[in-house]
C-alpha cells in the first residue's frame, strides 16, 4: 500500500494518477461519509461531493496546506464531511418541500446530526488508532474500556503519573489533530 509520502509526491507530480490513486484507497470511505451526511438527497448530490473532495484534497496539497501533521485518509475524511455538510446546506437552502430531516426531526430524531455524530466518532477511532504505543493503549483503556489511571499504569507497567501526563499530552494532540480534521471539540 501507498505510503502518504508517496501519495502526495503523486497529487504534485502526476495528478492524475495521484487522483485515481487516492479514489481507489479512500473513495469507498469518502462516498459512504457524503452518502451519510447527505441521506434522502439524490445520488447526483453525493457523486458531486466526493469529487468535490477528492479535488479539495489535491489542492490542498498543491497549495502546502496538508502539512502531513495528520494522516491524508484522516485529512480527507475530515474534507469530505466539510464538503457534504456544505452540499446539504447549499441544498437545503434551495428545497422549498419537507425534506426527509424535517420529517424525522419531527419524530425526535435529528438525521443530520447523527450522522456528524458517526463520522465524527470514525475519524477520532483513525486519529487514535495513529497515536504510538504506549499512547494509543492508554487511551484506548482509559476512554473506550473505562479503566482508572491505576489500572491502567499496572496493566502497562508505568507510573500512575506517567499515565496521566500522557493522556494530558494526548488530549492536546487529539484536539488539534481533530480540529485538523474538522471535528467539532
Amino acid at each position: 500500500m501507498m505510503n502518504d509520502e508517496e501519495l502526495v509526491e503523486q497529487l504534485l507530480h502526476s495528478t492524475s494518477a495521484g487522483m485515481a490513486t487516492a479514489v481507489d484507497l479512500y473513495g469507498g470511505a469518502v462516498k459512504k461519509i457524503c452518502m451519510t451526511i447527505l441521506a434522502g438527497y439524490q445520488n447526483e448530490d453525493v457523486e458531486e461531493a466526493v469529487s468535490d473532495s477528492f479535488v479539495a484534497l489535491w489542492r490542498a496539497v498543491e497549495a502546502g496546506r496538508y502539512d502531513g501533521s495528520v494522516s491524508i485518509k484522516s485529512y480527507l475524511y475530515g474534507i469530505a464531511r466539510k464538503t457534504a455538510l456544505n452540499r446539504r446546506r447549499e441544498l437545503t437552502k434551495k428545497q422549498k418541500t419537507e425534506d426527509l430531516d424535517h420529517v424525522l426531526r419531527m419524530a425526535d430524531v435529528d438525521v443530520e446530526q447523527e450522522a456528524i455524530r458517526k463520522v465524527d466518532y470514525q475519524i477520532l477511532n483513525e486519529v487514535i488508532m495513529e497515536f504510538k504505543s504506549p499512547d494509543r493503549e492508554i487511551f484506548i483503556y482509559r476512554y473506550y474500556e473505562q479503566y482508572t489511571i491505576k489500572e491502567i499504569a499496572e496493566k502497562l507497567t508505568l507510573t500512575a503519573k506517567t499515565v496521566e501526563n500522557k493522556i494530558a499530552r494526548g488530549r492536546a494532540g487529539l484536539k488539534k489533530k481533530l480540529i485538523q480534521c474538522g471535528v467539532s471539540w
